[in-house]
């Protein structure tokens, strides 16, 4: 069953990141996207002033966007990014996602953006793991669990005037993983909150 369950997280991811694969083939530039972030086991609503988790739970997200159509205020963009982000007594997380997104562009320097993911997480407990073996408790390696994740965000950034000067964003992301604990916590909610800056990096030919 672990091992089906595996395949089908993989492929899932594998499917995301073939789709963002293909809508590269006519990008000619591509931002480099770094953020860090505030991870935070909460529903939408919850910590303080309804979108921050306290004590912080430090993470790292870097990725770059794929372009599929722009307008004159509207943008449609793939992305595929990596990220880590380590949870006090909970877990390391590793994750492997891409996102479909729409931004709008305001006519100025502002743009609101929104997007939707799905991909690959692998969960590191944080904490010991000890197991029962002929009345003796032992300590229990682990090289963590594949879950899947899905995600929701919403953003609003802010581009710079310079020429190539990067666009510097805040964003929202509210996402599960699943299966977490299936006993009591099946699937486990997560926000995180999004600082960072995206620039012009990758180039490429039609």
């Amino acid at each position: 069953m672990k091992t089906l369950q595996f395949r089908w997280i993989i492929g899932l991811a594998l499917l995301c990141l073939l789709n963002t694969n293909l809508s590269a083939q006519q990008e000619v530039s591509r931002p480099l996207v770094l953020s860090l972030f505030n991870n935070a086991t909460l529903l939408p609503g919850g910590g303080k002033f309804g979108v921050w988790g306290t004590p912080v739970h430090p993470g790292i997200s870097l990725g770059t966007e794929f372009l599929y159509s722009t307008r004159q205020h509207h943008d449609w963009f793939q992305t595929a990014r990596f990220s880590y982000h380590y949870h006090r007594y909970i877990q390391h997380s590793l994750q492997l996602m891409s996102e479909l997104g729409y931004r709008y562009h305001f006519g100025s320097p502002l743009d609101l953006e929104s997007r939707f993911g799905l991909g690959y997480l692998h969960s590191i407990s944080a904490a010991q793991i000890f197991e029962l073996n002929d009345g003796v408790y032992a300590q229990k390696t682990s090289l963590g669990r594949p879950q899947a994740t899905a995600s929701l965000s919403l953003g609003l950034g802010y581009q710079l005037p310079a020429a190539n000067a990067p666009r510097i964003f805040l964003a929202y992301q509210f996402y599960v993983q699943f299966p977490f604990v299936n006993e009591y916590v099946p699937i486990l909610p997560n926000t995180a909150v999004h600082l960072g800056l995206s620039f012009p990096f990758f180039h490429q030919n039609n």
